[in-house]
């Protein structure tokens, strides 16, 4: 179906606010954006974000929600990925290589945005919980956390079903509370008199990978 001209405008309208609320989100958090904020960056009045999304907290849901529905894209392709050369080769799949493919979600070069966005999703949920975060977690996330908790422990074997299931959480609260020390102050880069910069993607996501796989790596063959 074609889309006549003012159909065409109003989805113009539509996504220029949803991209606006995208880069005000990551630049200044969740409760850090107004309606006004909003309007102003996407260059249309206040009453245009009440017309397309009915209010702020419709726009935050569908925004969120699909800011998590593409990194779960992302790292389930990462994983089947993973696990069909394990298959084709005949060994178990390495654990560093599960966990770097759930890091990339939050650290990467191509769409670094989407990162920060989902940190600041999932640590919304952790603090403040409330419908629409409960919602886009039961919809998008749950599901996702079953596959790589059954991927990891498929990788290491020498783990019962409850420590994967503890370890994971515990990653993802490693990689929530380092990636939030910007926005506290940066303890990390004042305690260590600069030699840790989480600001520096690219450092903080090799650190954590390797952190992360001992964790769940006790046992593992080294490569």
């Amino acid at each position: 179906m074609r889309l006549n001209h003012l159909d065409r405008s109003r989805s113009d309208t539509r996504d220029a606010i949803r991209a606006a609320a995208e880069e005000l989100y990551a630049e200044h958090g969740i409760n850090g954006v107004t309606t006004r904020a909003l309007a102003e960056r996407a260059s249309v009045n206040m009453a245009a974000v009440n017309y397309h999304f009915g209010n702020k907290d419709n726009l935050t849901l569908e925004v969120f929600r699909d800011v998590c529905r593409r990194t779960v894209i992302r790292r389930l392709e990462s994983l089947d990925r993973i696990e069909a050369q394990a298959k084709a080769t005949g060994t178990p799949a390495r654990i560093a290589d599960i966990v770097e493919a759930f890091v990339d979600a939050y650290v990467n070069e191509d769409d670094p945005q989407s990162g920060i966005l989902l940190a600041e999703f999932v640590l919304k949920h952790r603090v403040e919980p409330n419908e629409w975060t409960r919602a886009i977690v039961a919809e998008e996330l749950d599901e996702l956390a079953l596959r790589y908790i059954a991927a990891l422990n498929a990788a290491a074997p020498h783990l019962t079903p409850r420590e994967a299931h503890w370890r994971y959480h515990l990653m993802v609260g490693a990689i929530l509370m380092t990636l939030s020390d910007e926005a506290t102050g940066g303890r990390i880069a004042r305690l260590s008199d600069g030699l840790c910069a989480p600001e520096n993607r690219m450092e903080f996501r090799r650190e954590m990978v390797a952190f992360l796989s001992d964790a769940f790596g006790r046992g593992e063959p080294q490569t």
